[in-house]
């Protein structure tokens, strides 16, 4: 999860500055996002115990289906991302970045995407926003709360 986190903050990094863009390390965050996503994900949670650190609570055990779902959501939109990334030199080009209208159209609540031309159709920064709402609503639901 730590190797998650860390490559989501260098992605955003990235699209709160621009000027920081690497389409290398963009790609690079993404495919760690993928690797550790899917049925790794799934396997890695797959015996839910009280083991000490551990932040999981056993609702997951519960939910199996509803966890590989996030889980395989998680995963198509890191692969979404490392497609994105760009090799122009210099700045993030503005294909990557939100587009008009873009940003209602999804949120906590919408429908999302389950087919690849919809998901294809939507810009990397949209496509990183609804990947860091699906691990907001994992951590939500999946998480123990202190």
């Amino acid at each position: 999860m730590k190797a998650m986190a860390a490559a989501a903050k260098t992605i955003a990094t990235m699209f709160k500055s621009p000027d920081t863009y690497s389409p290398t390390a963009f790609r690079d965050a993404s495919e760690a996002i993928k690797r550790y996503s899917g049925t790794r994900l799934v396997a890695d949670f797959a015996t839910v115990t009280a083991v000490k650190g551990s932040e999981a609570n056993e609702l997951i055990a519960a939910e199996r289906e509803r966890f590989a779902q996030l889980s395989n959501d998680l995963e198509r939109y890191a692969e979404g991302l490392a497609d994105a990334a760009s090799d122009s030199p210099g700045s993030m080009p503005n294909e990557m970045r939100m587009r008009m209208g873009e940003q209602v159209s999804g949120g906590p609540l919408a429908k999302r995407p389950r087919n690849e031309s919809n998901r294809a159709a939507m810009s990397a920064e949209h496509t990183f926003h609804m990947m860091l709402e699906t691990c907001t609503s994992c951590h939500a639901r999946y998480r123990v709360r202190d």
